[in-house]
Protein backbone atom coordinates (compact mmCIF):
# COMPACT_ATOMS: atom_id res chain seq x y z
CA UNK A 1 0.00 0.00 0.00
CA UNK A 2 1.39 3.29 -0.55
CA UNK A 3 0.13 6.97 0.51
CA UNK A 4 1.15 10.31 1.38
CA UNK A 5 1.96 11.59 4.89
CA UNK A 6 1.96 14.97 5.72
CA UNK A 7 5.38 16.03 7.83
CA UNK A 8 5.69 19.53 9.57
CA UNK A 9 9.50 20.00 8.18
CA UNK A 10 9.88 17.37 5.04
CA UNK A 11 6.35 18.07 3.26
CA UNK A 12 4.48 15.37 1.40
CA UNK A 13 6.59 11.83 2.63
CA UNK A 14 5.55 9.16 0.37
CA UNK A 15 4.95 5.90 2.21
CA UNK A 16 4.58 2.39 1.37
CA UNK A 17 3.71 -0.35 3.96
CA UNK A 18 4.60 -3.75 3.46
CA UNK A 19 3.93 -7.35 5.70
CA UNK A 20 6.36 -8.78 7.03
CA UNK A 21 8.51 -5.08 7.81
CA UNK A 22 9.52 -4.51 11.36
CA UNK A 23 11.03 -1.22 11.29
CA UNK A 24 10.97 1.89 9.54
CA UNK A 25 13.49 2.51 7.01
CA UNK A 26 13.71 6.05 4.75
CA UNK A 27 15.76 7.54 2.22
CA UNK A 28 15.48 10.75 0.10
CA UNK A 29 14.68 10.47 -3.50
CA UNK A 30 14.93 14.25 -5.11
CA UNK A 31 13.40 16.43 -2.53
CA UNK A 32 11.18 13.90 -1.89
CA UNK A 33 11.54 11.68 1.20
CA UNK A 34 10.80 7.83 0.51
CA UNK A 35 9.29 6.14 3.70
CA UNK A 36 9.04 2.13 3.85
CA UNK A 37 7.24 0.92 7.18
CA UNK A 38 5.09 -2.11 8.68
CA UNK A 39 1.62 -2.93 7.08
CA UNK A 40 -0.77 -1.39 9.55
CA UNK A 41 1.31 1.50 11.64
CA UNK A 42 -0.47 4.31 12.61
CA UNK A 43 0.15 8.32 12.18
CA UNK A 44 1.30 8.46 15.14
CA UNK A 45 3.93 5.68 15.16
CA UNK A 46 4.85 6.93 11.69
CA UNK A 47 5.45 10.51 13.08
CA UNK A 48 7.25 9.15 16.18
CA UNK A 49 9.68 6.98 13.68
CA UNK A 50 10.33 9.82 11.01
CA UNK A 51 10.78 12.01 14.43
CA UNK A 52 13.98 9.61 15.90
CA UNK A 53 15.89 9.83 12.20
CA UNK A 54 14.95 13.24 11.65
CA UNK A 55 18.65 14.87 12.19
CA UNK A 56 20.01 12.20 10.07
CA UNK A 57 17.37 12.63 7.56
CA UNK A 58 18.26 16.33 7.59
CA UNK A 59 21.82 15.74 7.26
CA UNK A 60 21.38 13.30 4.73
CA UNK A 61 19.31 15.46 2.57
CA UNK A 62 21.51 18.49 3.04
CA UNK A 63 24.97 16.82 1.85
CA UNK A 64 23.01 14.58 -1.21
CA UNK A 65 24.30 15.75 -3.96
CA UNK A 66 22.47 17.46 -6.65
CA UNK A 67 21.56 15.76 -9.97
CA UNK A 68 21.02 17.99 -12.92
CA UNK A 69 20.15 16.88 -16.43
CA UNK A 70 20.56 18.92 -19.38
CA UNK A 71 19.42 18.48 -22.99
CA UNK A 72 22.79 18.00 -25.02
CA UNK A 73 24.37 16.31 -21.70
CA UNK A 74 26.18 13.22 -22.35
CA UNK A 75 26.67 10.93 -19.45
CA UNK A 76 29.60 8.40 -18.81
CA UNK A 77 28.72 4.95 -18.34
CA UNK A 78 30.26 1.74 -18.06
CA UNK A 79 32.01 1.27 -21.34
CA UNK A 80 29.81 3.55 -23.32
CA UNK A 81 28.45 7.32 -23.27
CA UNK A 82 24.21 8.73 -23.28
CA UNK A 83 23.75 11.95 -25.02
CA UNK A 84 19.93 13.79 -23.65
CA UNK A 85 18.21 14.84 -26.67
CA UNK A 86 14.55 16.29 -27.28
CA UNK A 87 12.36 14.99 -30.24
CA UNK A 88 9.13 16.10 -31.06
CA UNK A 89 7.55 13.31 -33.41
CA UNK A 90 6.18 11.34 -30.54
CA UNK A 91 4.21 13.41 -27.79
CA UNK A 92 4.93 11.95 -24.42
CA UNK A 93 7.24 9.17 -25.53
CA UNK A 94 10.91 8.76 -24.96
CA UNK A 95 12.97 7.30 -27.90
CA UNK A 96 16.42 5.30 -27.65
CA UNK A 97 19.18 5.63 -30.38
CA UNK A 98 22.92 4.25 -30.81
CA UNK A 99 25.60 4.77 -32.89
CA UNK A 100 28.57 2.53 -31.78
CA UNK A 101 29.32 3.11 -27.89
CA UNK A 102 27.25 6.43 -27.85
CA UNK A 103 23.68 5.96 -26.68
CA UNK A 104 20.61 8.71 -27.19
CA UNK A 105 17.81 9.34 -24.89
CA UNK A 106 15.12 11.56 -26.64
CA UNK A 107 13.35 13.18 -24.40
CA UNK A 108 9.70 14.78 -25.36
CA UNK A 109 9.59 18.74 -26.20
CA UNK A 110 8.62 20.32 -23.23
CA UNK A 111 9.56 17.90 -20.29
CA UNK A 112 10.76 20.34 -17.13
CA UNK A 113 14.57 18.68 -16.43
CA UNK A 114 14.42 20.92 -13.47
CA UNK A 115 11.50 19.14 -11.51
CA UNK A 116 11.47 16.17 -9.50
CA UNK A 117 9.06 14.66 -12.22
CA UNK A 118 11.22 15.62 -14.89
CA UNK A 119 14.67 14.12 -13.02
CA UNK A 120 12.36 10.76 -12.45
CA UNK A 121 11.05 10.60 -15.95
CA UNK A 122 15.32 11.23 -17.58
CA UNK A 123 16.01 8.99 -14.48
CA UNK A 124 13.64 5.69 -15.63
CA UNK A 125 14.12 6.60 -19.18
CA UNK A 126 18.23 5.79 -18.44
CA UNK A 127 17.79 2.70 -16.52
CA UNK A 128 15.98 1.10 -19.56
CA UNK A 129 18.02 2.13 -21.94
CA UNK A 130 21.02 0.67 -19.95
CA UNK A 131 19.04 -2.62 -18.71
CA UNK A 132 19.68 -3.61 -22.49
CA UNK A 133 23.29 -1.94 -23.02
CA UNK A 134 23.65 -4.34 -19.77
CA UNK A 135 23.17 -7.67 -21.26
CA UNK A 136 25.91 -6.45 -24.34
CA UNK A 137 28.42 -5.20 -21.78
CA UNK A 138 27.95 -5.93 -18.24
CA UNK A 139 27.56 -9.80 -18.42
CA UNK A 140 30.43 -10.40 -21.14
CA UNK A 141 32.67 -8.00 -18.28
CA UNK A 142 31.67 -10.40 -15.25
CA UNK A 143 32.55 -13.47 -17.10
CA UNK A 144 35.69 -11.97 -18.33
CA UNK A 145 36.44 -11.50 -14.29
CA UNK A 146 35.28 -14.79 -13.47
CA UNK A 147 37.72 -16.37 -15.80
CA UNK A 148 40.66 -14.50 -13.70
CA UNK A 149 39.78 -15.39 -10.36
CA UNK A 150 38.76 -18.99 -11.34
CA UNK A 151 35.64 -19.21 -10.25
CA UNK A 152 32.16 -18.72 -11.34
CA UNK A 153 28.24 -18.75 -11.17
CA UNK A 154 26.19 -21.36 -13.38
CA UNK A 155 24.23 -18.48 -14.36
CA UNK A 156 24.68 -14.71 -15.17
CA UNK A 157 21.18 -12.49 -15.07
CA UNK A 158 20.86 -8.46 -15.12
CA UNK A 159 18.42 -7.13 -12.78
CA UNK A 160 17.21 -3.57 -11.75
CA UNK A 161 17.88 -3.24 -8.07
CA UNK A 162 19.08 0.29 -6.67
CA UNK A 163 20.34 -0.23 -2.95
CA UNK A 164 21.22 -3.74 -3.84
CA UNK A 165 23.46 -3.27 -7.45
CA UNK A 166 23.98 -7.17 -7.08
CA UNK A 167 22.66 -10.69 -5.91
CA UNK A 168 24.26 -14.54 -5.76
CA UNK A 169 21.85 -17.55 -4.91
CA UNK A 170 22.47 -19.98 -1.89
CA UNK A 171 20.76 -23.00 -4.00
CA UNK A 172 21.51 -24.57 -7.47
CA UNK A 173 21.92 -23.54 -10.18
CA UNK A 174 24.35 -20.90 -8.44
CA UNK A 175 23.15 -17.73 -10.29
CA UNK A 176 24.52 -14.16 -10.07
CA UNK A 177 22.25 -10.90 -10.72
CA UNK A 178 23.71 -8.20 -11.29
CA UNK A 179 22.09 -5.07 -11.28
CA UNK A 180 21.37 -2.46 -14.83
CA UNK A 181 22.24 0.68 -12.32
CA UNK A 182 25.58 -0.72 -12.17
CA UNK A 183 26.35 0.94 -15.89
CA UNK A 184 26.56 4.01 -14.21
CA UNK A 185 29.41 3.30 -11.92
CA UNK A 186 33.13 3.70 -13.05
CA UNK A 187 34.58 0.20 -14.14
CA UNK A 188 36.50 0.18 -11.07
CA UNK A 189 33.76 -0.49 -8.70
CA UNK A 190 31.83 -2.56 -11.55
CA UNK A 191 34.84 -4.99 -11.01
CA UNK A 192 34.46 -4.73 -7.30
CA UNK A 193 30.68 -5.41 -6.96
CA UNK A 194 31.42 -8.63 -9.28
CA UNK A 195 34.29 -9.59 -7.45
CA UNK A 196 32.24 -8.93 -4.11
CA UNK A 197 29.34 -11.49 -5.53
CA UNK A 198 32.15 -13.77 -6.85
CA UNK A 199 33.22 -14.13 -3.16
CA UNK A 200 29.74 -15.25 -1.82
CA UNK A 201 30.32 -18.75 -4.02
CA UNK A 202 32.41 -19.38 -1.42
CA UNK A 203 31.44 -17.70 1.58
CA UNK A 204 27.41 -16.92 1.67
CA UNK A 205 28.03 -14.70 4.58
CA UNK A 206 29.97 -11.33 5.36
CA UNK A 207 32.22 -13.14 7.82
CA UNK A 208 36.01 -12.14 8.03
CA UNK A 209 36.72 -15.08 5.48
CA UNK A 210 34.56 -12.93 3.13
CA UNK A 211 36.16 -9.89 3.57
CA UNK A 212 39.67 -11.57 3.23
CA UNK A 213 38.43 -13.01 -0.20
CA UNK A 214 36.84 -9.99 -1.74
CA UNK A 215 40.39 -8.08 -0.46
CA UNK A 216 42.26 -10.68 -2.35
CA UNK A 217 40.03 -10.39 -5.59
CA UNK A 218 40.54 -7.17 -5.40
CA UNK A 219 44.23 -6.78 -4.75
CA UNK A 220 43.77 -5.77 -1.05
CA UNK A 221 41.94 -2.57 -2.48
CA UNK A 222 38.43 -3.81 -0.57
CA UNK A 223 37.71 -1.34 2.49
CA UNK A 224 39.00 1.74 -0.35
CA UNK A 225 36.17 -0.03 -3.04
CA UNK A 226 33.79 0.06 -0.39
CA UNK A 227 34.37 3.65 0.84
CA UNK A 228 34.25 4.49 -2.61
CA UNK A 229 31.12 3.02 -3.67
CA UNK A 230 29.30 4.33 -0.53
CA UNK A 231 30.09 8.00 -1.45
CA UNK A 232 30.00 7.31 -5.21
CA UNK A 233 28.18 10.37 -6.95
CA UNK A 234 25.15 9.34 -8.74
CA UNK A 235 24.27 10.45 -12.07
CA UNK A 236 20.39 10.07 -11.54
CA UNK A 237 18.16 10.15 -8.66
CA UNK A 238 18.24 7.20 -5.87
Amino acid sequence: MQYYYDDKEFGHVMVSTRRGMRNVTARWKGDTLCVNAPWGIDAAQLGQAIDRMRERLRQRHATQPTVTFTLGQVIDCFRCRVRLDEQRHMPGRMLFGRDGDLLTLALPVGLDLTSDYGKGCVTHGLQVLLEQEAELRLLPYARQVADELGVSPARWEVGRGMSKLGHCTAREPRTIQLSRNLMFLSERLVRYVICHELAHLTHMNHSPEFHALVDRYTGGQERELEQELKHYPWPIVR
